[in-house]
């Protein structure tokens, strides 16, 4: 039996998703939907998930304030049921073997370099990092196999928060660069997926040549900022 929170996205939804966040008034400091991605996927992948309430909140304002809310009351609504259901279509899909289609915003049109498109990556990877940091389950210093599929996911964080991963990061990308963006998205998808597989139990699906995922173009909006969000291509 299917809910209204097991549809997916649409492409519309992804828009407003990013729009709705930015909405959040100053001063608090709401999520990007880039970053939030990350987020929602490392939740996915805890074995034990904190409550609803407690990483709701942090969505809204990286302080976790109550008050960080639309002054729309039926948009706040709209904001926190596309939440969840961006959380359940993360779900399904790790848990059905399917890669993860990440929400990645699109460099700036003078600032294509192939790089920087890969480091369009970093937000995600940081907000799979805040989950880690604040909660159990994916910080396991004994699972020699955990750690190594993290290391697919924290290579891309952000340099100011890279902190003590920053010579792991100069060495991955001096002997194990990326050929471009595709390649990059695709190793990032299939780290998640073992780590899924390490800590939820779910299998991978078979990886098939030339595989890259699904497409689903869709734009969103940073706040402020109105770049593009770029996803996974066949």
């Amino acid at each position: 039996m299917t809910t209204p929170f097991d549809r997916p996205l649409s492409g519309e939804e992804f828009v407003l998703l990013g729009e709705l966040l930015a909405g959040i008034p100053e001063p608090y400091e709401p999520m990007e939907a880039d970053h939030l991605d990350g987020y929602l996927t490392a939740l996915v992948c805890l074995p034990k998930r904190p409550p609803v309430g407690e990483w709701m909140l942090r969505v809204f304002d990286v302080r976790s304030r109550p008050e960080a809310v639309l002054a729309d009351r039926r948009a706040q609504q709209d904001l926190e049921d596309l939440v969840f259901r961006r959380f359940n279509s993360i779900e399904r899909d790790l848990k059905a073997g399917r890669p993860i289609d990440p929400i990645v915003y699109e460099p700036d049109e003078d600032d294509e370099h192939e790089t920087e498109t890969i480091a369009a990556l970093a937000p995600f990877a940081a907000g799979f990092w805040e989950v880690m940091d604040r909660w159990p389950g994916l910080r396991e210093e004994d699972n020699e196999a955990l750690a190594s599929a993290l290391i697919g996911i924290l290579r891309h964080m952000p340099e100011e928060l890279a902190g003590d991963l920053l010579p792991m990061q100069e060495q991955l990308n001096e002997e194990s660069p990326f050929e471009n963006y595709d390649d990059a998205l695709g190793d990032l998808a299939e780290s998640v997926a073992r780590v899924a597989e390490i800590t939820r139990g779910w299998r991978r699906a078979e990886k098939k040549n030339g595989a890259k995922g699904r497409k689903g173009p869709a734009s969103g909006k940073g706040r402020g900022n109105g770049r593009t969000a770029r996803r996974r291509k066949d």
